[in-house]
């Protein structure tokens, strides 16, 4: 018994974009006018140009009713791809099918007259569509209500603000029947409540089907919304599968220089003998994630639970704990006032828990060179969802006006939250212990009568 292959929407086929750069301005006219010469005589060929790939070798299959992510650092090539999928750049090489209807959300007020009206703006973009003015009449309060931009919508594209243009640009694209939607960025213009209307929206066109390539910078909406990611690395689809597993090894990358998925620190004991005589602590070496000046360095952290005094590797109850962190650290320089930060971050590198002593109203005795500090963060952490936690440290010249980073390691520790028994799931960070609610009916029912 086999089952059919998904019908496929955008069918991307080896597709590269090459980009000619010049370094003067003469040197395009020398591309444009010698080459044909020197093929008329016969001489050598020679470019003026540096070739630049945007893209290089795109090979993508996105199904019908797919909504896809694109995530990857600036000139990765992601606005570049949006823009070939929708015909308004033309590729170097390979092709692209389309299987539908397309509209897309690009760069601000892409496609709109500026000193045209919202209402002249949203028929002359519709008909572009080829949608009729009939068909447009009967639309026009929907893309107006959802735009909720008023009695703008008879003043000129050029008096807008920039959130007011993605609302109207974004209403027009998804009340005009799209099969593919594509958006490119532009919902982060908006305040929080329009990207969640869109976010909203944009779920009501996936359960109808529709296919969605959707660009953004925030790896949590990629993860909650997309039901595939490939992020792209300098023009090539470096991965493609899976949101919670590509949005991880995406985030540590770009959080940490962390090619993989972290992996457990090896627990090893630092003999050094300036340390204290206790296990547990783990050195840090070339392997960890580490930005210092020269002449400071965290040597070894170590990261305990307080009631139980073991290291702190994998919590699996729902209580809150009382956490130590050490950390031993050494300077060729004075720190007259040094600042020690602490960090917990999710998979997602959000801050959980953030606090140096500075903000906390500790102050630091003066830090003298050549000798070694321990430093000693305490704090009760709450209840967290289940997932890994990357914890760092950090030492700073605490300078009023003039704050200094002196060594930060952005990934001292690593530990997992596993709570196989809890009888329900939560959202949110903090995971409540024993919470309730209630329902209390305050009028009598009438079928009680």
């Amino acid at each position: 018994m086999s089952s059919e292959s998904p019908a496929i929407a955008i069918a991307i086929r080896n597709t590269d974009k090459l980009y000619h750069l010049y370094d003067k301005p003469f040197q395009r006219l020398m591309q444009f006018f010698l080459p044909p010469l020197r093929t008329l005589l016969g001489l050598p060929d020679k470019d003026y140009f540096r070739p630049f790939w945007a893209l290089r070798n795109i090979h993508l299959d996105i199904p019908k009713g797919q909504t896809l992510g694109i995530i990857g650092q600036n000139g990765a090539g992601k606005s570049t791809l949006l823009q070939i999928i929708c015909g308004t750049l033309a590729p170097s090489g390979g092709r692209i099918d389309i299987e539908g209807r397309i509209t897309a959300l690009l760069e601000l007020g892409a496609g709109f007259n500026p000193e045209f009206t919202g209402r002249e703006n949203v028929y002359m973009y519709g008909m572009i569509m080829g949608i009729s003015k009939e068909e447009l009449d009967q639309r026009f309060q929907d893309i107006l209500a959802f735009a909720d931009i008023g009695d703008f919508i008879d003043q000129p594209i050029k008096t807008y603000s920039s959130g007011m243009v993605v609302r109207l640009a974004f209403s027009i694209s998804i009340n005009v029947d799209p099969d593919i939607l594509v958006v490119d960025e532009a919902l982060s213009v908006g305040d929080i409540r329009f990207q969640n209307k869109c976010i909203r929206r944009m779920e009501d066109l996936k359960r109808q089907g529709k296919t969605i390539l959707f660009v953004t910078h925030s790896p949590g909406i990629v993860e909650a919304f997309c039901d595939r990611v490939v992020w792209l690395r300098d023009g090539a689809v470096f991965k493609d599968g899976d949101p919670s597993i590509v949005v991880r090894q995406y985030v540590n990358f770009m959080a940490h220089g962390i090619e993989d998925e972290h992996k457990a620190i090896p627990p090893r004991d630092v003999q050094l003998n300036q340390l204290p005589n206790q296990p547990g602590w783990h050195a840090v070496t070339s392997s960890h994630n580490v930005r210092n000046r020269t002449g400071v360095a965290v040597e070894a952290v170590r990261l305990t639970l307080e009631k139980e005094g073991t290291l702190l590797e994998r919590l699996t109850d729902s209580a809150p704990h009382n956490l130590i962190m050490e950390a031993i650290v050494c300077t060729e320089q004075d720190i007259p006032v040094p600042l020690f930060g602490f960090c917990i971050h999710n998979e997602l590198n959000e801050p959980i828990v953030h606090f140096n002593n500075q903000a906390a109203g500790i102050r630091i005795p003066p830090i003298r060179a050549g000798i070694r500090y321990k430093a000693v963060y305490k704090l009760t952490l709450p209840p967290l969802r289940e997932g890994q936690y990357l914890v760092s440290v950090g030492l700073d010249d605490g300078v009023p006006g003039a704050n200094t980073l002196l060594c930060h390691v952005y990934d001292a520790w690593l530990f997992s939250v596993n709570r196989p028994h809890l009888p329900y799931k939560q959202a949110g960070y903090v995971q409540l212990e024993s919470p309730s609610v209630s329902c209390e009916r305050l009028e009598k029912d009438p079928a009680d009568a």
